[in-house]
């Protein structure tokens, strides 16, 4: 079934709600390409030199420097969640979740500033500026958005979801853990060949922890409204980008000499998060029921999938499986070496 065109939102709602998450998205993106560190609360902010001491994001020891990371991570995936659902209410409460982050995030900044974890000392109180500057600018383009009328599609959230939270493995459970106090007792040098993948996989592995994958999942949710598979294309092939940069970077370093398994060194998460982007950005025609699952499910196993919901149907159970297997390849493969 072709969309009407009133279900397709004109070109100028698209890109306010694209540039809503864009700018939700803008202290990440900023963070990861080194602007804004040392107004945030998770980069050490030690301008000495540490050879000991790598550069963050860090898994804080104090509460509200944690849960303002992932504030400011979560928040252009609810951003997109919200505008998913098409209502003026849901674009409307995104604007208060914005309104809320910030609002966290300079109660943080002034009043509960925590320690640096580079130096051990109370924080110096340091207006948060990413944050100041992009979130009135999404919370601008939210309100315009919400002018403007959008067609539901709840039905895609849970991929959508799924797919954000396998992009978020890598802040969830490789960031470092780095306290004042730390001191490198042996200091081991490998030589590892010359590698022109070096430096890209260096950023790619702190772009990871930080969260860039997630931004890439929202970007790409945002998109879908209006440009559906090309966009769920494009946000795919970009996750897809850090699995095959490790995979050049094990070739040029180790060849077929390393005893670590290629498996070990492959950001398996950003896989999976790249196939459920691609099945969350096709443009589903009709919204299946639970009361429906079983039949449908029926006629596919006997081969007749001849409508549009039993293909759907079956392209709902052909994602689960991906799942499962991606979940047993994570189990499996997994190595702290991330």
């Amino acid at each position: 079934m072709r969309e009407s065109l009133a279900e397709t939102p004109s070109p100028v709602a698209a890109a306010l709600r694209v540039g809503a998450v864009l700018t939700a998205s803008g202290p990440v993106i900023l963070t990861t390409f080194g602007i804004g560190r040392q107004s945030v609360g998770w980069f050490c902010s030690e301008t000495s030199s540490t050879p000991f001491l790598a550069e963050g994001p860090y898994a804080l020891e104090h509460v509200p420097g944690e849960l303002l990371f992932w504030g400011v991570l979560l928040l252009p995936v609810a951003v997109a969640g919200l505008l998913l659902r098409g209502s003026r209410r849901a674009t409307l409460t995104a604007v208060a979740t914005v309104g809320a982050v910030l609002a966290f995030g300079l109660v943080t900044a002034y009043f509960l500033p925590g320690s640096d974890p580079c130096t051990g000392q109370e924080r110096t109180v340091m207006p948060p500026w990413p944050l100041i500057v992009c979130y009135p600018v999404t919370a601008g383009a939210l309100c315009l958005a919400a002018r403007s009328s959008l067609p539901r599609r709840p039905y895609g959230i849970i991929l959508w979801a799924g797919a954000a939270g396998a992009a978020a493995w890598g802040a969830m459970f490789h960031r470092w853990t780095i306290t004042y106090g730390m001191r490198a007792l042996e200091v081991i040098y490998v030589q590892l060949p010359e590698s022109p993948w070096s430096h890209l996989d260096e950023w790619s592995g702190e772009a990871d922890q930080n969260g860039l994958p997630v931004i890439l999942v929202a970007l790409t949710a945002a998109a879908s409204l209006r440009w559906g598979r090309r966009a769920g294309a494009a946000g795919a092939a970009a996750l897809v980008l850090f699995p095959l940069l490790d995979v050049a970077t094990y070739i040029s370093w180790y060849g077929g000499d390393s005893e670590m398994p290629l498996a070990d060194s492959v950001r398996w998460p950003l896989l999976v998060a790249a196939v459920l982007v691609a099945s969350a950005g096709r443009r589903p025609g009709v919204r299946i029921t639970w009361a429906e699952t079983a039949h449908l499910a029926r006629r596919v196993i006997s081969g007749r999938p001849e409508s549009l919901a039993a293909r759907r149907a079956r392209d709902v159970a052909l994602a689960v499986v991906i799942v499962a297997a991606g979940l047993w390849m994570i189990a499996s493969s997994f190595a702290p070496t991330r």
